[in-house]
């Protein structure tokens, strides 16, 4: 038995690259994710069989649209569940309701107990199980497996749904022939049973222990809602046209097919045979397809050709049937339609999303595959009533719909073939704006040319934007050319070539890995380390010994980084490898060393390997070293805090934002922790916890999160008492506006924050007109009128920074270039260019805008301030003491200072009631002094 079992590991980890301490998890993942499909198609048949030989077919276009309707009303109640329980929670309940559904279900039609409605019921059923299961389970995969392990372990997990599919269709046909087809639902329910204790078992084994932090990095919830985000982009919207096309076209032919089979087979136990047989024979030709032609089709004639074979094939199966509807032609029609779409197609689209950011495309994925969906089910079965119950048409008509919405369908096909050449073209140009050798032709060239064309001409930058999309599709055609880089003159593209062969699934000839492990550059042996481990699956243990026992430090360093990242999250196999007491081997092994350049070598390799395995009882050395002498220690420190995405180092790493050496550092360590960071940094920032200047540098780090979360945190820093944060809150707002323009900022929170500038404006300005043009000018003692106009020059500064601040916000709304300009133009030495600048702004803003902002622009224009200026404003000169009182209460602490200095030089008791209220304040600084100033005018 054991020797079977060790057959078994060797096949799987020659053949897959499954490892020691991977079993468990792989097969648990693809044992339940088959038993959800299984069961699935074993009782679809049955269902749809039940269904149309009781009901009708002309009943088939109402359950389309109601399918629609409550797989949305669900879909939204899921959600809200979502926010309110755990994943676990709410995969377990999906199981146990969906099993008491199906006994339910399978009683009342055992006892013919209002046999139409329950029919209904149960085909709504169903659909909507299968949307929701499929997609708990990839959620839980993503959760499982991290970014590295999904990628060389998705493709085998994804066997199991392909045989559950074609294992539950036959499984159908088989048995209907032997028992009742209602009986199916039964073993379903039974089937279903067996998949909540491996729901319990994945989730306390492998997803359980997961930090926060590490679960909100695997899997992003939705940020704005992704019709926006479909709206914002053209390349979306027609992506999102084509999916909803094709499945609007895949219920119209599934109408015909079932239309067509109901003619030939009367008795449901006949049809569910029909049906389970052949809805696994089209899964089998799938299959056959992706496996053989798919990447040949796509990859040679283009993404924009393969998208016509499926609307082509429809088109021709359905002008047949409108003359000649038997049933093989029906077949042939379904046949095409599903084979295709899961195929072919399937890797076309997949190829369009290409140019497509990867935060925007993960929150716009699940919404284009779920609510399009069902939103052109819907509209399918609105289509049907309309011909077969409204019109009482026959089937050609059908066929006539399906025929037009085809040709509907190739015309969008053109169109998002054009729209991904231009977006690609877009992406290069911004990887390299500077680039000097302009981009080639791709309108004629498929994707995989596309690709090939833009790493043979393209500049550093755009060669590793286009390694980082050859990732994403894999393909094995391309190794060659990425194999070129490993050569490169740049180490970033070397050590991006190498991952990117990683994740090819292809081998490097093991003497040039040598040489590389031997590079000047750190990433790059790094990097060949992990491509060496990961093609030697033979003999690995004794390659590992070779290279972490060398005598060279750069050879046993990047093994032992190589080795650690390959088993960050397999607790197992660092377990076989012994790799936390290896590490501690080469901490004890430091004491040895003279040589400083060779301790820092070493320290260096030690602290990305600790960060990499995530070994706790190592923290110490990373704690130690961030106050390192030697800038190279110190930043790799600060970084192998960052991998290990642990909490406690986040207050560690902030103190390093404030030194421009190690800020660009600190910020890469901080993003490490993904959007679970955002959180924390809100809370350091809105309690305090640390000092005000550190978190003027978290909106730096924000800005370069590609999420809504980030943008709300951004926001709420607006709302916080230092004036200098809030600037800088705007800052990474324009910035995140021109590198994320699809993430949405919502124009009332924009419009709201402006009105709110405008008036801290016009108040301010109230006070500096009354310092500077009535009080300054008649004040006899020099200690006062110093005072006085220091408190002047602060508001003055405080004013431009309000006008600032009120500009970036307007170009949150309007398009930022139009706003520099007239910013830069109000600024100008020169008066006709700040009032045309003026001019121009008036154009620009809307109505509500202009009667707010025109005033302070004009003000903004003038070297000096009048009387006549504070009239067009419409505010009130407030004598002195309002005038101190409002400082006082407002959120600046600097402004507090000059006003306490002024009353300090005023030396009168009567300023006393509006002083008192400052002992509150939560700034140290502010209260310490305002008790000073209490003092003294208390004892005057």
């Amino acid at each position: 038995m054991d020797s079977a079992k060790e057959l078994v590991k060797d096949f799987l980890q020659k053949t897959f690259d499954i490892r020691e301490g991977e079993y468990h998890r792989v097969f648990l993942m693809q044992v339940y994710i088959f038993l959800i499909i299984f069961t699935l198609l074993l009782i679809k048949p049955v269902v749809n069989a039940q269904f149309i030989a009781t009901n009708g077919i002309q009943n088939l276009p109402l359950v389309f649209v109601l399918v629609a309707l409550f797989a949305m009303v669900v879909s939204t109640l899921y959600s809200k569940a979502l926010n309110t329980k755990s994943l676990k929670s709410v995969t377990t309940i999906t199981l146990g309701v969906s099993v008491g559904a199906l006994i339910l279900f399978g009683f009342l039609l055992q006892f013919n107990v209002v046999v139409d409605i329950t029919l209904y019921a149960l085909y709504i059923g169903v659909a909507i199980f299968g949307v929701l299961a499929t997609s708990q389970f990839w959620i839980m995969a993503n959760l499982v497996f991290d970014a590295r392990e999904a990628k060389r372990l998705f493709s085998f997990i994804g066997v199991g749904p392909i045989v559950g599919g074609v294992a539950g269709g036959y499984m159908a046909s088989i048995i209907a022939s032997l028992i009742s087809g209602t009986s199916l639902l039964f073993l379903g329910a039974a089937l279903l049973c067996v998949c909540l204790p491996l729901n319990n078992r994945i989730w306390s084994r492998h997803i359980k222990h997961l930090t926060n932090f590490q679960r909100k990095k695997r899997f992003l919830d939705f940020g704005d809602h992704p019709i926006w985000l479909i709206r914002k982009s053209k390349h979306l919207t027609y992506l999102a046209l084509v999916i909803g096309l094709s499945v609007l076209v895949s219920k119209l032919v599934e109408f015909q097919f079932s239309s067509v089979a109901l003619r030939n087979f009367s008795d449901p136990d006949m049809l569910t045979a029909f049906f389970g047989f052949w809805f696994s024979t089209f899964n089998v030709v799938s299959l056959l397809i992706q496996l053989f032609l798919t990447k040949r089709i796509v990859g040679i004639y283009g993404v924009g050709s393969s998208l016509f074979v499926l609307p082509g094939g429809v088109i021709l199966g359905s002008l047949i049937l409108l003359f000649s509807p038997i049933l093989m032609i029906g077949i042939f029609t379904k046949l095409w339609e599903v084979s295709i779409r899961q195929s072919i197609n399937k890797s076309a689209t997949e190829l369009l999303s290409l140019p497509i950011p990867t935060a925007m495309k993960s929150q716009t994925k699940s919404f284009i595959d779920v609510f399009v969906d069902l939103a052109a089910t819907g509209v399918a079965g609105l289509f049907l009533l309309l011909l077969v119950n409204g019109f009482n048409l026959p089937m050609r008509w059908v066929s006539l719909l399906t025929v037009a919405i085809g040709f509907v369908w190739v015309w969008v096909a053109i169109k998002v073939r054009q729209e991904y050449v231009d977006s690609f073209k877009s992406k290069l140009t911004q990887a390299d704006k500077n680039a000097e050798k302009p981009l080639p032709d791709f309108n004629s060239v498929s994707v995989l040319n596309g690709l090939k064309r833009a790493l043979e001409t393209g500049s550093e930058k755009q060669i590793i934007y286009v390694l980082d999309k050859v990732q994403e599709i894999s393909d094995k055609r391309l190794f060659e050319n990425v194999l070129s880089f490993l050569s490169h003159e740049s180490p970033r593209v070397r050590a991006k070539a190498l991952q990117c062969i990683y994740y090819l699934q292809q081998t490097v000839e093991l003497p040039v890995l040598e040489a590389l492990m031997q590079d000047e550059d750190m990433e790059v042996r790094f990097k060949a380390f992990s491509q060496l481990l990961k093609q030697s699956k033979e003999g690995r243990m004794t390659i590992i010994n070779k290279y972490l026992l060398n005598s060279d430090p750069k050879l046993s360093g990047a093994a032992l980084v190589g080795l650690a990242e390959e088993a960050r999250n397999n607790h197992e196999m660092m377990k076989m490898l012994r790799l936390e007491q290896r590490i501690l081997d080469k901490i004890d092994y430091l004491n040895f060393l003279e040589d400083k350049e060779e301790i820092a070598l070493f320290q260096v390799m030690i602290l990305r390997s600790i960060g990499q395995a995530n070994i706790s009882s190592c923290y110490h050395f990373i704690e130690g070293l961030l106050s390192s002498d030697n800038d190279q220690v110190q930043k790799e420190a600060i970084l192998a805090a960052g991998y290990t995405m642990n909490i406690q180092f986040v207050p560690q790493l902030v103190p390093f934002l404030e030194f421009k050496e190690t800020r660009k550092t600190t910020q890469d360590a901080l993003l490490n922790y993904g959007v679970g960071i955002i959180p924390e940094l809100e809370r350091m920032a809105k309690e305090n916890q640390v000092k005000s200047e550190l978190t003027h540098f978290f909106p730096g780090v924000l800005e370069r999160i590609d999420s809504v979360m980030a943008v709300n945190a951004l926001f709420g820093f607006l709302d916080l008492f230092d004036v200098n944060l809030r600037l800088e809150a705007l800052r990474a707002l324009n910035t995140m506006q021109r590198n994320f323009p699809h993430l949405k900022i919502r124009k009332e929170k924009v419009i709201s924050k402006i009105i709110d500038e405008s008036n801290n404006f016009k108040s301010m300005l109230s006070i500096l007109y009354k310092q500077k043009n009535e009080l300054l000018p008649g004040e006899s003692s020099e200690m006062v009128n110093e005072a006085r106009a220091n408190l002047i020059e602060v508001v003055e500064r405080r004013l431009d920074g309000t006008i600032e601040r009120i500009f970036r916000l307007i170009g949150l709304r309007y398009p930022p270039e139009d706003i520099i300009t007239v910013y830069n133009g109000l600024k100008s030495s020169t008066e006709h260019v700040r009032i045309n600048s003026v001019e121009f702004l008036d154009n620009l803003l809307e109505p509500n805008l202009r009667k707010t902002l025109l005033p302070i622009a004009e003000i903004a224009i003038f070297p000096r301030l009048t009387e006549e200026h504070i009239e067009n404003l419409k505010v009130k000169i407030p004598d002195e003491m309002q005038g101190l009182s409002m400082l006082l209460e407002g959120k600046d602490a600097r402004l507090k200072m000059a006003v306490f200095d002024l009353i300090s030089a005023l030396n009168d008791k009567r300023f006393l009631p509006i002083v008192t209220p400052t002992l509150e304040s939560k700034n140290e600084k502010v209260r310490e002094r305002a008790r000073e100033v209490i003092d003294q005018l208390e004892r005057y």
